[in-house]
């Protein structure tokens, strides 16, 4: 293992590793027995990891009723954060027991990331219940501890029987945009399920936008979170979401669940900004919008999202 990652980070790459807290992980991988998960080797195997140079560790919570008796996440994630630290190798640790206790109020102490959904499929309808779960837990999130939505798919969870170089997308391009945008919004680890050597246009034109990496990365470290929902003429299809800037600027997302395309307004007064200058920036097409006084206005497709950078100029 150590040579794998060694040749790993020859590429430029970090290393990640999945375990379990309980007996078994959550699959076999096709194999025709269970996978050891860490329960009982907590620090065996953090020392192991460490000493292959492992960068990121996810540990899964299936397999965890032992002897009749159902552990407790708060104690198994505590005890193989403490076995981490112990190696003095800095490990990236995300924890993931699904969001089903509220992971984000009290799994800071422990984790550097914590699953806040259930799992994301590459359909529409599970990519919709993920953010919505995201819609208001941003304040948890920040330096040191996040909110993490499940892997992002952008263009296909792959084919079953697999062909080696072949796709089977479950969502639109427009609504991939739509997904990586709000897990930017969300600040959000971007952690990508994909071959990286064998990448589709839609996926470089997703993944390789620095215009959002440049969000995702922002200094100031805040995640975003819905700051207005409305109907439109469908019920709850139009959403703004807003992440705050190191500028003083917003990254902001018109967001359109609905089936129709929609006109979504963003009035400037939501971010505490009235009769000023704003400058938008489009995002996706990399370019200025204009600068506008009271609000913006975009048609946004269905399933669509058009995210902008507003900024608004002091006065002279």
């Amino acid at each position: 293992m150590k040579s794998v990652i060694d040749y790993v980070h020859s590429q430029g790459l970090k290393f990640g590793l999945y375990t379990d807290a309980g007996v078994n992980t959550c699959s076999t991988g096709g194999r025709p027995h269970p996978i050891p998960g860490s329960y009982g080797h907590y620090e065996q195997d953090a020392k192991t990891y460490a000493s292959w140079g492992v960068d990121y560790v996810k540990m899964d919570w299936c397999s965890t009723r032992v002897n009749g008796t159902q552990l407790e996440p708060e104690v198994q994630y505590a005890q193989m954060s403490k076995a981490l630290n112990s190696t003095g190798r800095p490990i990236f640790f995300l924890s993931c027991e699904w969001g089903v206790d509220e992971p984000w109020k009290w799994m800071r102490q422990f984790t550097n990331a914590w699953r806040s959904t259930g799992d994301h499929r590459d359909k529409w309808a599970s990519t919709t219940y993920v953010i919505n779960q995201m819609a208001e837990i941003q304040d948890y999130a920040g330096p040191g501890g996040w909110n993490y939505m499940d892997f992002l798919m952008t263009g296909g969870e792959g084919c079953k029987p697999y062909v080696p170089g072949h796709r089977c997308p479950g969502q639109t391009d427009v609504e991939y945009r739509t997904e990586f945008t709000m897990w930017v919004i969300a600040a959000s680890p971007l952690i990508v399920a994909t071959d990286i050597r064998n990448m589709s246009a839609i996926q470089k034109e997703i993944l390789y936008n620095k215009d959002l990496l440049a969000v995702h990365q922002d200094k100031l470290a805040r995640a975003g979170g819905r700051i207005a929902n409305w109907s439109c003429s469908e019920p709850n299809a139009c959403e703004i979401w807003a992440k705050p800037l190191f500028d003083g600027s917003y990254a902001v997302a018109l967001y359109n669940k609905g089936i129709l395309s929609h006109n979504i307004t963003l009035n400037f007064s939501v971010l505490g900004w009235k009769n000023l200058p704003v400058t938008v920036y489009d995002l996706w097409a990399h370019k200025n919008l204009g600068t506008f006084q009271t609000a913006f206005i975009a048609n946004v497709p269905s399933h669509g999202v058009v995210a902008v950078k507003v900024k608004f100029q002091s006065p002279s």
